[in-house]
């Protein structure tokens, strides 16, 4: 049968009247006058193949060498395919129809010989480099089934593997289920039903340092009468695919301002909500007026949802979506750059201010598997971190992970390792004890009751030295720590580095210097890019507060004021914004000093109180240590400090200069 199937095959008085004028193959007409010809009970394979890259062959060598390119392929086919039909369907869509009596083994060893021989260099090499073929087949099927149906089967096949990577071949069979679970999926969703099975989940991002809530992200999957739940990865590729996600997206911003509205007034109230959108969503006329009044309906500040873009997207979509993004910015949008990493991530980063870098999870579980991966992960963080942008780390599974996350300066992270998505009761019952707005509106207090605990008992200094000893403080009822001075390094006490959790944050404390000790630090902290130190004397009459960037050739950031006199109470605060990157300082209440673009260091090693790794130790009293793990204001400030010097038997100065 298969000389004589080859035989149907070879119609030479078909083929020569349908003959493809640039190939000499036979062309469409042909295909299906030789399928007409065939008898319905015998078998053929077919191959549906794709020359991938040839748009830009014509686009850069002109269509003069993109014609010799067609030759060059229809003899290579000719060559290895002997005795079959091989078919120019148009453009650089080839079909190969078979004897069904050929082995699939010896078909699919012509297909791994055809992906070298495009490249072998029978043809302009620099033309090779850009090419592979897509190729879809569908195996031993019976002329009576219908050209068009094998034909639909092969075409989806290599479809598929132009979705997929190109440069390979797929079998339909191998994917029939996965297809038609797709079109079952097209066609729910086109029915419009698709809405009142949608439900939006949502899960914790964590604030890596200290396993709090600090936003959330909305999530989607679908519940599917009759297959249960689909996952937003499976159906979000056919709703792309159909134009859907347009949909998706304005739905989901919707019911997230819903949410957002839902919590108004409760201890979620405070919480961003980040809401993926597609980016043909974002280039509809009209797409910024849209959010805008999607906001407006329920009366959330643009600021209260984070607005995650593709970064794929700025690659597809070049200047028509960083133009969305400007407009979506200018409107007080923020914005995210989500799956960072994943694609032109340095030329996004170059026309994005993005405040929030959501990183590609395939770095994260790559630098499980290689030093590589560990370096490339690291050196993304410190680019983001540099940029003075939030770093969101996806796909976290395990503590190591964590561990390597915090180490290297992560803020955030989201994964399984702190939940699965979840719906919205499940979420305020399981998180609401745990948000980090509400919980870091309370700060790390040491009273200096005669130890060196903090107020919950939570974090325990330690002395290393000796003549640690414990006074009254500045107002009845308080304690101070007196520190007896020392040599460099010596009669210190250090902290726990877990107290400096936040990059932002408002140190508090009353001072009271025994003598002026030039350039001595009384709260010191080191980071792996440098250190922070409160400097209450610099020896010209002035207190520091002074943040040392490593990374930096200008390294020296100081804020300065007037110094704390020896033998007197100073009021002393300082805060630092990781958003605004403004640091100030405040004496006795009173805003005294600010520096705009303080740097933002990374990752605490060490906490210092009565000295540094420089000069000798503090000799003096420090009383009211309270660290914020946020930005006071300057109001606040002031209410401190008038607080002190309205409670009995105040000690402390009555001045505020």
């Amino acid at each position: 049968m298969r000389n004589n199937m080859e035989e149907f095959l070879n119609k030479p008085e078909i083929l020569r009247k349908n003959t493809d004028y640039l190939t000499g193959l036979c062309n469409r007409w042909g295909l299906n006058e030789v399928w007409q010809s065939l008898p319905q009970d015998v078998q053929v394979h077919c191959l549906y193949m794709d020359v991938d890259n040839f748009k830009l062959v014509n686009d850069i060598y002109g269509h003069a060498k993109g014609d010799e390119l067609l030759i060059f392929i229809s003899k290579l086919l000719r060559d290895t395919f002997q005795g079959q039909l091989i078919v120019r369907m148009g453009g650089d869509e080839f079909i190969v129809l078979c004897n069904g009596a050929l082995e699939t083994s010896e078909l699919e060893k012509k297909l791994s010989f055809l992906q070298e021989a495009i490249g072998s260099g029978d043809f302009d090499s620099n033309v090779e480099k850009l090419l592979s073929f897509s190729i879809g087949a569908c195996y031993n099927h019976l002329v009576g089934e219908g050209l068009q149906t094998i034909l639909e089967q092969a075409d989806v096949a290599m479809y598929h593997v132009k979705k997929n990577g190109k440069g390979h071949f797929i079998v339909y069979d191998e994917i029939r289920e996965k297809i038609e679970e797709e079109r079952a999926i097209k066609e729910r969703a086109l029915s419009g039903v698709v809405w009142q099975e949608i439900e939006i989940l949502y899960r914790p991002v964590i604030y890596i340092q200290t396993s709090d809530v600090f936003a959330v992200e909305t999530f989607v999957q679908w519940n599917f009468p009759g297959k249960g739940i689909i996952a937003e990865e499976k159906f979000m590729p056919v709703f792309k695919q159909y134009g859907i996600d347009v949909q998706m997206s304005a739905y989901v911003l919707e019911e997230a301002c819903r949410q957002k509205d839902r919590w108004r007034g409760t201890k979620l109230d405070s919480m961003e909500i980040y809401v993926r959108l597609s980016g043909r969503y974002l280039l509809q006329s009209g797409s910024i007026a849209a959010i805008m009044q999607c906001h407006d309906r329920y009366g959330i500040r643009r600021d209260e949802i984070e607005l995650c873009i593709e970064e794929k997207d700025f690659a597809e979509n070049g200047e028509r979506m960083y133009g969305v993004v400007q407009g979506l910015m200018g409107a007080g949008f923020k914005v995210a750059i989500n799956n960072f990493a994943s694609a032109s991530s340095l030329s996004v980063l170059q026309r994005v201010p993005s405040q929030l870098l959501k990183l590609d999870a395939k770095l994260l579980s790559e630098a499980g598997y290689s030093q590589t991966g560990v370096s490339i992960l690291r050196n993304v963080i410190s680019l983001g971190r540099d940029l003075h942008c939030g770093i969101v780390a996806q796909g976290i599974e395990n503590t190591a992970q964590v561990k390597m996350l915090a180490n290297y300066g992560t803020q955030f992270g989201v994964g399984d390792f702190y939940g699965p998505p979840c719906d919205e009761s499940t979420f305020v019952e399981q998180y609401q004890d745990r948000l980090f707005f509400v919980r870091n509106q309370k700060p790390t207090v040491f009273s200096f009751a005669g130890n060196l605990s903090d107020g919950e008992g939570q974090h325990m200094g330690t002395f290393e030295g000796t003549g640690l000893s414990y006074a009254e403080g500045v107002v009845e009822g308080q304690r101070a720590l007196c520190l007896p001075g020392g040599k460099v390094r010596e009669n210190l006490v250090l902290l726990p580095r877990e107290i400096m959790y936040s990059d932002s944050y408002s140190i508090c404390f009353w001072v009271n210097p025994h003598e002026a000790q030039p350039w001595t630090s009384v709260f010191y902290v080191t980071y792996q890019d440098g250190f922070m130190s409160l400097m209450p004397n610099s020896g010209h009459g002035d207190m520091f507060f002074r943040i040392k960037d490593d990374r930096e050739p200008n390294e020296w950031h100081d804020i300065v004021c007037r110094r704390a006199v020896p033998g007197q109470w100073s009021y002393i605060c300082v805060t630092y914004d990781v958003i605004t990157h403004i640091g100030k300082l405040y004496f006795n209440g009173l805003l005294v000093a600010s520096r705009d673009n303080m740097p933002d260091l990374k990752v605490v090693n060490q906490v210092m109180l009565g000295g540094d790794e420089y000069q000798d130790s503090f000799w003096g009293m420090l009383a009211g240590l309270e660290i914020y793990h946020y930005a006071l204001s300057a109001d606040k400030v002031e209410e401190k400090f008038e607080a002190y010097q309205a409670m009995p038997a105040y000690l402390g100065t009555d001045g505020r200069k």
